[in-house]
């Protein structure tokens, strides 16, 4: 059975999708085999930008699916499954996804209120859904300048959570990407091709 990386935040505007699809992206130039699950039916970020990259002419090397046409005997071949969460899983469905998942992702940009929300959700996917050891914190939407980024990984370390050593930096190239119906990878410049960089360490320390 494939690992199961499931990504999910209690906050917006973090990057879970753009995330979510770009470890995808990452884990299939390594040569793994790999689907996305969106599982946010009421907005559909992964399944609309895999739709855009579709009608483009350039679709996506891996499979996006909605999470009502997952069928277990498709996903066997796999070796990873990522979730894209809906946006602000209710704690229920948080405690459910933390049974089935080999990971859980929290990504959280480096500002107070945006990391104040991944504490909580740390706190209680380590406490309370049974995900100790599973819960890890990645930070996305990082400043290109100054050391923000780095000293938010090394304070929630310091609060005894679980980070990723990779900085997920902010980057327009995303946009850019998001626009084109592409992935970050096809974006020219400089900038697109270190966030790629960014994505493929971040996907060795994941799997």
């Amino acid at each position: 059975m494939p690992r199961v990386l499931a990504i999910t935040s209690e906050k917006g505007g973090v990057g879970k999708s753009t995330l979510a699809l770009h470890l995808a992206a990452a884990l299939t130039e390594r040569g793994l085999h790999v689907a996305v699950i969106d599982e946010d039916a009421r907005v559909g970020s992964s399944l609309r930008w895999a739709a855009r990259a579709a009608a483009h002419g350039t679709p996506f090397p891996f499979a996006v699916l909605p999470a009502d046409d997952v069928r277990p005997r498709r996903l066997a071949a796999l070796d990873a499954v990522l979730i894209d969460t809906e946006g602000r899983p209710k704690r229920k469905a948080l405690r459910e996804l933390a049974a089935h998942a080999d990971l859980v992702l929290v990504p959280s940009g480096p500002g107070a209120l945006e990391l104040d929300s991944a504490r909580d959700l740390l706190e209680y996917l380590e406490r309370d859904a049974g995900a100790a050891r599973r819960a890890r914190a990645v930070l996305t939407r990082v400043p290109t300048a100054g050391r923000t980024g780095e000293e938010a990984r090394e304070d929630l370390r310091e609060a005894g959570f679980s980070v990723c050593n990779t900085l997920v930096h902010h980057c327009a190239a995303y946009g850019r990407a998001a626009e084109q119906g592409a992935l970050v990878s096809k974006v020219r410049g400089p900038r697109a091709k270190a966030a790629w960089n960014e994505l493929l360490s971040l996907s060795r320390e994941l799997l």
